[in-house]
C-alpha cells in the first residue's frame, strides 16, 4: 500500500540534463498508480501541464526535487509554509541534501512512497532588513544568511545582538548566520563546525575576522540575531539567503534572522546516514 497518492515534481529550471529523469520518475509513479503533478520548473522539459509550486504545496502529500542540493534548497523556500515532505532526487555533484541515486534504479524512490523512509525536521530562517524600525525586504534561508559589502571586497563594522543583548562588535568581510543543514555549506568553508542537521541550534560564522580571537559562536535557534550595519566607509551591503536571494542593505539597517516555526520535513531512504554522508562527501576515509 502507498503512503503517497499525489506527488509534485520540482526541477531546476531549463535543465535539460534531468529530462530523462523526470521521464523515469513520472513512469515509475503511473505504475504505482501515483498522480503526478508538474511545476513550472519542468516545462519544456517533459510534455503536460504545469502549475505553481504554491499549487504543488497545497494539493500534494509529497514533493520529489530532482537536481542538486540548490534545487532543493530552492524548494525548499517555496514550500515550507505547505507542511509538505520533500524528498530529492540527485542529479547535482555534491549531494548533501539530495540522497536518491537514479543510477539505484529509483528503487529507494519507490521504497519512500509505499512509507519505508526516515523523515527529519530542519530548520527554516526567517530573514528581514529592517530600516527606521520598518521591515523593507524579506526572504527565508534553508542553508544560510549571508551579510557582506556590495561588489567590492572590503572589511565592514557591524554589531551583534542576541535577543537585544549586544554580543561582539566585528570587524570582518561579512557575516554568515547558518543552519545545522548549512553548517557544511559556506559556514564549513570559513572554518565552521559541523552541526548534526537536527540540532536545534544556528551558527554565527564571521567571514575573514580582522582578530584572532574571532571564532564561530552556535546559539539556541530560538534567539533572535541582530547585526547592525554602522561603518560610514560601507555605503551599500548585500544580504544573500542560500546563495540565490539577493537584498540590498545600507548604512544603518538592521538585519534579523531568526527561526521559523515550521520546519523543513525532508524524507530520506531507510539506509539513510548522515555520518556516511560526512565521511563520503568530505573524504574522511
Amino acid at each position: 500500500m502507498n503512503k503517497f497518492s499525489r506527488v509534485g515534481l520540482l526541477v531546476k529550471i531549463n535543465d535539460e540534463s534531468v529530462s530523462s529523469t523526470i521521464a523515469e520518475v513520472m513512469s515509475r509513479m503511473d505504475a504505482m498508480g501515483i498522480e503526478t503533478v508538474l511545476s513550472h520548473s519542468t516545462k519544456g522539459l517533459v510534455e503536460g501541464e504545469t502549475v505553481p509550486a504554491s499549487e504543488i504545496g497545497e494539493n500534494c502529500d509529497l514533493a520529489i526535487v530532482i537536481g542538486g542540493d540548490g534545487t532543493l534548497l530552492h524548494a525548499a523556500r517555496e514550500l515550507v509554509d505547505y507542511d509538505v515532505p520533500i524528498i530529492g532526487v540527485n542529479r547535482g555533484r555534491l549531494g548533501f541534501l539530495v540522497d536518491v541515486a537514479p543510477n539505484k534504479g529509483l528503487d529507494q524512490l519507490e521504497a519512500v512512497i509505499r512509507g519505508q523512509y526516515i523523515e527529519e525536521e530542519r530548520i527554516m530562517l526567517h530573514t528581514r532588513i529592517l530600516r527606521e524600525g520598518e521591515c523593507i525586504n524579506t526572504a527565508y534561508a534553508f542553508n544560510d544568511t549571508i551579510v557582506r559589502v556590495r561588489d567590492v571586497l572590503q572589511i565592514m563594522d557591524f554589531d551583534i545582538t542576541i535577543d537585544d543583548v549586544l554580543v561582539t562588535h566585528q570587524r570582518a568581510d561579512g557575516l554568515i548566520v547558518a543552519t545545522p543543514s548549512g553548517s557544511t555549506a559556506y559556514a564549513l568553508s570559513n572554518g565552521g563546525p559541523i552541526v548534526g542537521p537536527t540540532v536545534n541550534a544556528v551558527v554565527l560564522q564571521p567571514i575573514c575576522p580582522h582578530t584572532l580571537t574571532s571564532r564561530a559562536l552556535m546559539v539556541d535557534a530560538k534567539s533572535r540575531i541582530r547585526m547592525h550595519l554602522w561603518d560610514d566607509q560601507v555605503l551599500e551591503a548585500q544580504v544573500v539567503c542560500d546563495g540565490q536571494v539577493y537584498m540590498d542593505a545600507t548604512l544603518g539597517d538592521m538585519i534579523e534572522v531568526s527561526c521559523m516555526e515550521k520546519r523543513v520535513r525532508l524524507l530520506h531512504p531507510e539506509t539513510y546516514d548522515y555520518h556516511r554522508i560526512l565521511r563520503e562527501k568530505l573524504n574522511w576515509g
